[in-house]
């Protein structure tokens, strides 16, 4: 595995440079598996719920193009997200999918806000939540004050007999690049809601003087009224680059006891290695436990850093907190598979691992790789995991799979991973279905979503009938 990686951001907006597959000698050696896995049958049903528009001709441009992330399903199993691009103003939108009636078959598809790319915000991330009211929160990359920055927003939904949503611009980022100065910049994931309705989320950039751009931070969005009207920002952690990581890029979790946990992109120890041959790291997990009695300062560790090699690179994705108190979750490069990018250096088609907490009187997490990709059955994960109840993992690649249309690398995967029977270590890993461009989309990103009977809801970036990407639903 080399230590070389693209430097980019391969997260829900589309990577600069598309890694592929095809790596120098691995066509050859899986040529007939991948004949013989696109001869498969499917195992689990896809029902394309609602396909966006890219193309400004087919009269649907208002909706937005390329979901970016995971959904939110309230009680009613409406789901709610996101699109990065188009809309009214080619800034994205949020959007709402309602259910079918009683004795229907079509989803409604509607646009609870267009943003405009100004002061209200522009770049919706993915990542919504919602208050006991109904009112959405989330963040935007770009917009906001004049500084372009990003901030974060709350959409109140409509008052009896209206059917306008209004929204409401909590916070606006303020990072000075002449002199390192402020908060963060440019929030690239959405937020997560604790119990006393206090908002956690990260910025991509920004937060400390390790550089003119910063490598990052954690915040709060604390309300001070009944109404949540008024609101206080505070830095809970500035990433310092270097060993310490840089570039938080995942939504966090958080655990019964109030602690943070989440991944950055890059640092670490691990020796990866930009365009340039200058070291960035191959990315970290780590975890924010709140201030005890008499303190104010969050307390921040370094979980695991990834060395780029068998136990992966690039994380990007949300974490799972497992009911053993372990963490899973998925590297987007890394591992022993022989994808690559562009240029053909080998980059690894990523892993999905577990993290245990330390045994009795040791210190430290212990990480074990439970599945590495190879390619035929997915490659490149950009999303985290999900139980089914049973102890399985579900997730989504947003490349891999069978020979598709002639494109080797195929256009991601659902996968499931059941863990080992009693005095076994291996997971078996399960392909669910196959993606196709044409169809059911291309780049599935973002956590899927469970409902009761176990269907699952997601999103794909590219592809479908328009080619803007896709709500689908898998049933098992």
């Amino acid at each position: 595995m080399s230590n070389y990686t693209q430097g980019y951001y391969p997260h829900r907006k589309g990577p600069v440079t598309r890694a592929l597959c095809s790596a120098r000698g691995w066509l050859s050696a899986i040529v007939v598996v991948l004949n013989t896995l696109s001869a498969m049958p499917t195992k689990a049903a896809e029902n394309t719920l609602f396909s966006f528009n890219s193309f400004p001709g087919f009269g649907e441009l208002q909706t937005g193009s390329n979901p970016n992330g995971t959904l939110l399903r309230d009680a009613s199993g409406a789901l709610y997200g996101t699109t990065m691009l188009s809309g009214a103003y080619y800034n994205g939108t949020v959007f709402k999918l309602t259910p079918p009636a009683s004795g229907q078959t079509e989803w409604t598809m509607s646009v609870l806000y267009t943003f405009t790319g100004g002061f209200d915000g522009g770049l919706p991330n993915p990542g919504l939540v919602m208050d006991d009211r109904g009112a959405l929160y989330g963040t935007t990359e770009s917009g906001g004050s004049w500084t372009n920055e990003g901030l974060v927003f709350k959409l109140t939904p409509p008052a009896a007999g209206n059917t306008q949503w209004t929204e409401t611009v909590l916070y606006y980022f303020n990072y000075n690049f002449l002199d390192s100065t402020g908060d963060g910049v440019n929030p690239g994931v959405g937020l997560v809601m604790d119990k006393s309705g206090a908002l956690y989320g990260t910025t991509d950039l920004g937060g400390g003087r390790t550089s003119e751009v910063g490598s990052g931070t954690v915040f709060k969005l604390t309300p001070l009224n009944a109404e949540k009207t008024n609101w206080q920002e505070d830095v809970l952690y500035r990433f310092q680059g270097g060993t310490d990581g840089r570039n938080p890029m995942s939504q966090l979790a958080l655990d019964s006891t109030g602690a943070l946990y989440g991944t950055t992109l890059y640092g670490g120890t691990g020796g990866c290695t930009d365009f340039f041959s200058e070291l960035i790291g191959c990315g970290t997990v780590f975890r924010l436990t709140p201030p005890g009695p008499g303190e104010t300062a969050w307390t921040k560790t370094t979980l695991h850093s990834f060395t780029g090699g068998w136990d992966g690179s690039v994380p990007q994705a949300r974490l799972l907190a497992g009911a053993d108190g372990a963490l899973y979750g998925t590297t987007y490069q890394g591992g022993t598979g022989a994808c690559t990018d562009s240029f053909y250096n080998v980059i690894g088609c990523g892993v999905v691992f577990k993290l245990a907490p330390p045994a009795s009187q040791q210190t430290e997490w212990t990480e074990t790789v439970i599945h590495d990709f190879a390619g035929p059955e997915g490659a490149f994960p950009q999303a985290g995991l999900v139980a089914d109840g049973t102890g399985a993992l579900i997730g989504t690649t947003s490349g891999g799979g069978p020979v598709s249309y002639g494109v080797v690398g195929g256009y991601g995967v659902v996968f499931k991973l059941v863990p080992p029977a009693p005095g076994q270590v291996r997971w078996t890993q399960t392909v669910l279905y196959n993606f196709d461009v044409t169809n059911s989309g291309d780049e599935a990103i973002g956590e899927l979503v469970r409902d009761p009977k176990g269907n699952l809801f997601g999103v794909t970036y590219e592809g479908g009938e328009h080619m803007g990407g896709t709500v689908f639903e898998i049933t098992p």
